[in-house]
């Protein structure tokens, strides 16, 4: 199980009950005729009816000042409803506001309006555009010294009975016939859609509860098609659970129609109880949390027991009353979260799977799997064409890997979003047994590009069901490029990889010629260590201090004998060849290390000059070995030369 999707459901909880109940009690503050509230952009501070309260800071995006949602029921009285496919239905006096997170498009009374801004999740917050919802519900608002005041008559703002009928009156039940599960559909319950394609997040009406069912391959039993024992799965969701820091009231081992299965009752460090059981069946694992924020004690769980009780792992097709949530998911627009790659100034964003984790201050995020994803903006050669970019991907994956560690598998073009994607498919493998399936996706533009790439293990289960997930909240503004950029630099493939630059450290007497592409560790050449990384592996310079030219060789092997490890400790040192390097004698000696992670070659050749020893290293994956760059490492050593005195 992934911990992420844990805390992001914990998370969705929470965000939501602060909409509806946390402010229950502020209602008796509105005997005044008017309702106010004072705030300020970037600022905790607020004024609500005249008492001081802290709140989420507003800020502003593209202009529009974003607020958290719970501000209307707090100041306004406003009552706040969830609905199916992450609509929030906002009721104050006779308006009505209806909108979905991560869209622009609501209903005001009825009548069809673009909102300023998308409702979008911020640090487990539903912040909303400001302006549209103040002259949603009738308000008024003004700015006095940078401080935003809404006023709204107490006499507007009585709200009557928003409830709503089921919204799935027809279907008895609800799962997944893509992972074989079902459980009861209470006319109350309403569906979120899923953080990731196996995992699906419900909550009822009134927020009060959230109940989550998570399927992953079972990594528990010793064989993937059978069941693990229940115990294990104990043992499992104990540790699971208590990695996340919750206290565990309650664990035990459960029979049931279902069959055997684990159950927990834990405590979240916010405080909220969950009843979390986790089962083994079909190959897979599946966790069924339910999250009961009304609960104070372990004992308060026997209200969920018959929803529940009622969860089956297996999905009949044939019945109409089920409602198969892997139908739906296709089609439905993005949610917006704090999980995605985002950057208003180049016009990029796209939400991600739950499961996949953000790189640091970038526009790339990866996955404990392997799975890896990123999207980056460029400006296109003069005259070159999309088609033009596409072919020059396969020829560079022609070049940087042998043919058999590569497949071109195909290029097509499809709709992503608003725009017109042409898309590589390539396979590729540094082991020769474990092989990566990746997409470029490409798009270009009035003399811009963009470039998202997306991969991970040709046979994960969720490749392709990441990928389309992804694909489908992909937004990319060309006009954003053109608006606030010049030039940008090309793409890595567009490079021209016939350029070389001169390095020279005037410390050790030498010059040579790399490729510009290739990537220098600390651009500092006037260490006694220099390394080059590229595609293909990577390239050293490394001065040393011996005697003579064989106790500089004796010496070298000796470092690469103590420094070797598991995966190099049967690779062979061999005896080497005299030669003359640079007018100097040299030795050079090649070293296969076929047992390491990702199987490679080393290429040594040592001399000294006076009392100093150099040595040139070349490490080159075997997958990488081809004639391209064995033809440019061989020009690197012939441009090694030194500086005059």
């Amino acid at each position: 199980m992934n911990k992420w999707v844990r805390i992001a459901a914990t998370g969705l909880l929470a965000s939501i009950i602060t909409l509806t109940t946390a402010y229950a009690g502020v209602h008796t503050a509105a005997a005044a005729e008017l309702l106010e509230l004072k705030i300020k952009k970037g600022s905790t501070a607020a004024a609500i009816n005249g008492e001081k309260e802290t709140i989420v800071k507003p800020y502003e995006a593209g202009g529009v000042t974003m607020v958290q949602l719970g501000l209307f029921s707090r100041a306004f009285h406003a009552d706040v409803q969830l609905h199916e496919n992450n609509i929030v239905q906002l009721t104050s006096g006779k308006h009505i506001i209806s909108m979905k997170i991560g869209s622009k498009a609501a209903t005001i009374n009825g009548k069809k309006v673009t909102l300023d801004a998308a409702p979008v999740m911020k640090s487990n917050t539903l912040m909303v555009p400001l302006r549209s919802l103040v002259q949603g519900i009738g308000g008024k608002m003004k700015v006095v010294s940078g401080q935003i005041i809404i006023t709204l008559p107490a006499s507007a703002a009585q709200t009557g009975d928003s409830s709503s009928a089921s919204e799935h009156a027809d279907k008895k039940l609800v799962g997944s016939s893509q992972y074989q599960w079902t459980i009861n559909y209470p006319e109350d319950l309403v569906y979120m859609e899923g953080s990731s394609s196996g995992t699906v997040n419900f909550m009822d009406k009134k927020s009060t509860y959230l109940l989550q069912i998570s399927v992953q391959p079972d990594t528990v039993s010793s064989s993937v098609y059978g069941q693990s024992d229940p115990e294990d799965l104990l043992d499992y969701l104990v540790g699971y659970n208590e990695e996340l820091g919750e206290t565990v009231l309650d664990q035990q081992v459960m029979n049931s129609p279902a069959g055997d299965y684990a159950r927990v009752i834990s405590r979240s460090e916010e405080g909220y109880l969950s009843e979390n059981r986790l089962y083994s069946g079909n190959g897979n694992l599946y966790y069924v949390m339910y999250v009961d924020s009304e609960a104070y004690s372990y004992k308060d769980f026997d209200g969920a027991a018959d929803l529940l009780d009622s969860f089956r792992m297996s999905f009949d097709s044939g019945n109409k009353t089920i409602e198969d949530i892997a139908s739906t998911e296709s089609g439905e627009e993005p949610v917006a979260s704090d999980n995605m790659l985002s950057n208003e100034e180049y016009g990029i964003s796209a939400s991600l799977p739950s499961n996949w984790s953000l790189n640091s201050d970038t526009l790339e995020a990866g996955t404990a799997d392997g799975g890896y994803t990123g999207i980056y903006a460029y400006s296109a050669p003069a005259g070159a064409t999309v088609q033009d970019w596409a072919k020059q991907i396969q020829t560079w994956f022609g070049d940087n890997f042998t043919s058999d560690h590569y497949r071109y598998v195909s290029t097509t073009e499809r709709q992503v979003g608003n725009q017109t994607a042409t898309v590589n498919q390539m396979q590729y493998t540094y082991d020769g047994d474990i092989w990566y399936t990746e997409y470029q996706i490409l798009f270009q533009r009035d003399g811009y590009r963009y470039y998202m790439e997306y991969g991970g293990m040709s046979d994960s289960p969720t490749l392709t069901s990441d990928l389309e997930a992804i694909l489908s909240t992909v937004s990319l503004d060309f006009d954003a490029l053109q608006e606030n950029f010049g030039k940008l630099p090309v793409d890595y493939y567009s490079e021209d990889r016939s350029k070389t630059v001169t390095r020279t450290s005037k410390n050790y007497g030498y010059s040579l010629q790399v490729p510009r592409y290739w990537v220098s560790a600390s651009n500092n050449y006037e260490s006694t260590s220099v390394s080059f990384q590229h595609s293909g592996g990577s390239f050293d310079i490394t001065v040393d201090y011996a005697s003579s030219l064989d106790k500089a060789v004796a010496k070298w092997k000796a470092s690469l004998s103590k420094n070797g490890t598991a995966a190099t400790a049967n690779s062979q040192i061999p005896e080497g060849t005299a030669t003359t390097f640079a007018g100097v004698p040299a030795y050079t000696f090649t070293v296969s290390y076929p047992d390491a992670s990702t199987p490679y070659q080393a290429n040594y050749t040592i001399f000294n000059k006076g009392k100093r020893t150099y040595i040139l290293s070349s490490e080159l994956n075997t997958a990488n070995n081809t004639p391209f760059h064995q033809a440019e490492i061989s020009k690197v050593m012939n441009s090694f030369q030194w500086l005059s005195k």
